[in-house]
């Protein structure tokens, strides 16, 4: 009794472009390094001013749904 199940032609395809893989891994790029912290950089450069933007867009929903919906208590 065999647990595996069957698999079909794409997943034996997958398999085989996948050893392929394992067999032969591709280089990174030289540029790939720099890349990535500049990225990495940029976001940590954007990610207080983008904090702010969201906190004073919070503030404008919460005081538009105070003027809108009033002053309502749960009971």
């Amino acid at each position: 009794m065999n647990d595996e199940p069957e698999t079909g032609p794409a997943e034996r395809r997958l398999d085989e472009h996948l050893e392929l893989l394992r067999a032969t891994p591709p280089e990174p790029s030289t540029a790939l390094v720099p890349r990535v912290v500049r990225k990495a950089r940029l976001q940590s450069y954007l990610r207080a001013p983008l904090r702010v933007v969201g906190m004073i867009g919070l503030a404008f929903v919460h005081g538009l749904a105070a003027l809108v919906g009033g002053s309502r208590k749960s009971s």
